[in-house]
């Protein structure tokens, strides 16, 4: 399968833990949804957000996002809150009406694509970049960093590969509120950053 050239092993979507409740009742819900709890998005950007994408027409917040990288500069701005990564099957890439990008979908300059074949135009190595900071060319890397999946309306949460957490004391919370196996939920403080 082609997805597999690109070593991105899940779509990441990251929420903050109060979210769950509703996300395992109604799936994973686009930005204007009235189940959301804590909204960690970037307020700043949110009306960027509120402009339609050139290939279908809507508007990037009728899209859930995920990123192929969730050690981003959205991660980084919600270092001190509680939030998890859920990690989705990367299939559903294939669906209709799935579209990606080359950047953060905010940005200006980013491209829109719908055809699976279009993933080699993504700057992979800038995509799996660890860092921005101090770097030559940090704004690119980190818009470029932030490139996102955006399926329309809804994904259901029978995609759900396991959650990714950033400390044992998290996993275990996890485990027993949802109760959910030990298997479903990775410690992963690497894709987190640190107080």
């Amino acid at each position: 399968m082609r997805l597999n050239n690109y070593g991105f092993t899940s779509l990441d979507h990251m929420t903050h833990i109060n979210n769950l409740d509703s996300i395992f009742k109604y799936g994973l819900q686009a930005h204007n949804n009235p189940y959301k709890k804590r909204d960690i998005s970037n307020t700043d950007v949110n009306s960027r957000r509120e402009r339609r994408e050139n290939i279908y027409g809507r508007k990037v917040h009728d899209y859930v996002p995920f990123y192929f990288n969730p050690r981003n500069a959205m991660m980084y701005k919600n270092k001190d809150e509680d939030v998890v990564i859920l990690a989705f099957n990367k299939k559903i890439l294939l669906k209709n009406n799935v579209l990606f990008t080359n950047k953060n979908a905010s940005t200006d300059s980013v491209h829109f694509y719908n055809d699976i074949n279009d993933l080699e135009k993504i700057n992979w190595d800038l995509v799996q970049s660890q860092s921005w900071n101090g770097k030559e060319n940090a704004y690119q890397i980190k818009q470029t960093m932030m490139a996102e999946v955006l399926v329309y309306n809804k994904v259901d949460i029978s995609n759900l590969l396991g959650i990714y957490c950033k400390d044992s004391s998290m996993k275990r919370q996890l485990i027993q509120r949802y109760n959910l196996k030990d298997s479903q939920v990775i410690v992963k403080p690497n894709l987190f950053f640190k107080y």
